[in-house]
């Protein structure tokens, strides 16, 4: 899809799977750039449903990431 390192990319309206009752996503795709000598060694690629907004569907990603990690965190970190 031609993402390389420092580039981001926002395909509307994709259709993403031949089977039937799945609608059409947006496809948000993200590789940071070099930061402090360190490279990602990977972008991601995000099956979205906000609207048209590149920057809202990588924030939310973001997000949920941290809350992921906390749930992790209060259930098997020892705090039950």
């Amino acid at each position: 899809m031609g993402l390389v390192p420092g580039t981001s990319i926002y395909l509307v309206e994709t259709k993403f799977t031949p089977q039937k009752g799945f609608g059409n996503f947006d496809i948000a795709g993200y590789w940071r750039g070099k930061y402090r000598i360190k490279q990602e060694d990977e972008g991601w690629y995000l099956l979205t449903n906000v609207v048209g907004r590149l920057k809202q569907s990588i924030d939310s990603f973001k997000c949920r990431s941290g809350i992921e990690a906390m749930f992790k965190d209060c259930k098997t970190g020892g705090y039950n």
